[in-house]
């Protein structure tokens, strides 16, 4: 049986990876998990909950994780093994590839960093330490000129069109988490970051406030990954007049599409759930707030003008940003007030939303990328 050791760094990868092993159970896989990747039956030599991080300040408090998962893993590189496949997180995948090509080992990056919006200085290294790049964006090869003879490039069509989907109706949906029938649904999604929910859930939180005494008929849903839930319930706690529930994976197979599809609007912290909810159709805001040194630097080594996928697919501003000073519970309020009341505005997003669906391609890219990693190996 070949052997394959696979490092992923973030919740939203983890989704895609789990498919991904499910596809070839022909490999024995060991690597750096998440939850579903362990559902799936991957031998964890870590926890990608203990590295994960966004932002620059924010990565430095989980340094020693990070050296030590790296350690761990060239260690099981040594072990021998056929294949390593890498998803995104390049700062420490791009590492990881460079020791396996060393050790000869066949590299896969699959879902590749997005050097199209920033970092390009990482192309020539990615052309250098990767076999095959798997890529989920229609738009991607073009940042690859120039190295497209050293390394194979493959565009499979975006995996979340195979996996997004809600089971059940909304009925279903308020019953199994008590919530009244007449009420409406609003989703808040804080992200799957401690660092993450620690900034946005008491701002979108006292957003709600705001928002509920407009529509006293609102009930606020907050779907929660299993590495945040506690500090979600403990957070939302301090908000005991609000009606708010807390969702998680004991309840529902992906609490988060449940709630994207039964809300009538959400607020959604920047990241994959954004293009998640774009795909399920129905109108939110984007948010997104960190430490103003990061985003400093960010803003430095970004060169695009919009940070939401669904944007940035589009070409234009289909879903409004609020970033940073914006970020605020007043404004998030009044935005979210703003698309209940005007049903053209309403309307006129979720057009828009299916256009960028539409731009993603159709299913089928876990069962082409599971293709070519056989050709592979």
């Amino acid at each position: 049986m070949k052997r394959a050791f696979i490092s992923v760094g973030e919740i939203s990868g983890d989704n895609y990876a789990s498919q991904l092993v499910r596809k070839l159970p022909e490999i024995q896989w060991t690597g750096i998990t998440g939850p579903k990747m362990r559902d799936a039956g991957v031998e964890t030599i870590e926890k990608l909950e203990n590295i994960s991080v966004v932002g620059i300040m924010e990565a430095a408090s989980k340094y020693l994780n990070l050296k030590k998962a790296f350690k761990r893993s060239v260690e099981e590189l040594d072990k021998g093994v056929d294949l390593l496949v890498v998803v995104d997180f390049p700062g420490f995948n791009l590492k990881l590839l460079k020791e396996a090509k060393k050790r000869g080992i066949k590299t896969v990056y699959f879902i590749a960093p997005q050097v199209w919006a920033w970092g390009k200085g990482r192309v020539p290294k990615i052309a250098e330490y990767t076999d095959l790049l798997i890529s989920i964006w229609p738009f991607e090869k073009k940042a690859y000129e120039g190295y497209l003879d050293r390394f194979r490039f493959e565009f499979v069509g975006h995996p979340l069109m195979d996996i997004i989907k809600a089971e059940t109706s909304e009925k279903e949906f308020k019953e199994k988490i008590g919530i009244p029938l007449h009420s409406r649904i609003f989703g808040l999604l804080p992200g799957s970051r401690e660092s993450e929910v620690k900034t946005l859930l008491p701002i979108m939180l006292q957003s709600a406030v705001i928002i509920h005494k407009k529509f006293p008929d609102i009930h606020f849903v907050i779907p929660a990954t299993p590495n945040v839930e506690h500090l979600i319930r403990e957070i939302s706690a301090e908000f005991n007049e609000l009606p708010v529930a807390v969702v998680n994976n004991k309840v529902f197979n992906n609490p988060s599409y449940e709630t994207m599809k039964h809300s009538v609007f959400s607020v959604i912290a920047s990241g994959t759930a954004t293009l998640e909810a774009a795909v399920i159709g129905n109108p939110f805001l984007l948010v997104y707030k960190v430490s103003p040194i990061t985003f400093f630097i960010g803003k430095m080594l970004v060169s695009i003008n919009y940070l939401g996928l669904p944007n940035l697919i589009a070409g234009r501003e289909v879903i409004k940003e609020l970033l940073q000073k914006d970020c605020s519970p007043q404004t998030i309020a009044d935005y979210s007030i703003k698309y209940l009341q005007d049903k053209n505005l309403y309307e006129k997003t979720k057009r828009e939303l299916s256009q960028v669906k539409e731009k993603l391609g159709g299913k089928g890219a876990i069962n082409r990328t599971a293709e070519l990693i056989r050709e592979l190996i």
